[in-house]
């Protein structure tokens, strides 16, 4: 719960910030240069925990014939684990790297990368939460 709200309150400052006039308006997905992530724990998060939040989804729901009936077996603890995993990677990645630097031409492509990423790690946590039948909060 609190790196989703520590996610959700980093794009609120972003988005403030574009408001005053700081930073740009973040550019189109297709515009993004994702090169400028070369850090191992960005593409741990990309590759580990977003690339494969769908095939987790298919995981945690497993169906079962027996005898012409059909019985589920929901692994929500499958979800569980990964959201423990995702979040201390977050944790460690948000700590080490800044993700809104300063103001420079130069820095934003990185910048707006980064936000991208976040973004869809935030995503996958929305919806692992939702699974389990919580509801993300949106601020610290």
């Amino acid at each position: 719960m609190y790196n989703c709200a520590r996610l959700a309150t980093l794009f609120e400052h972003f988005q403030q910030a574009v408001l005053d006039g700081t930073y740009p308006d973040l550019p189109e997905l297709e515009e993004v240069d994702f090169s400028m992530l070369k850090e191992e724990q960005e593409w741990e998060l990309l590759f580990a925990y977003v690339a494969t939040f769908p095939d987790l989804v298919k995981q945690t729901v497993e169906d079962f014939i027996t005898a012409g009936s059909v019985a589920v077996s929901i692994n929500t603890h499958k979800v569980c684990q990964m959201l423990g995993t995702l979040c201390r990677c977050l944790s460690s990645y948000y700590s080490r790297f800044h993700i809104l630097g300063e103001s420079r031409d130069h820095l934003y492509p990185q910048m707006f990368a980064r936000l991208y990423l976040l973004k869809a790690v935030h995503q996958v946590m929305v919806n692992s939460l939702h699974l389990l039948g919580i509801t993300p909060q949106n601020q610290l």
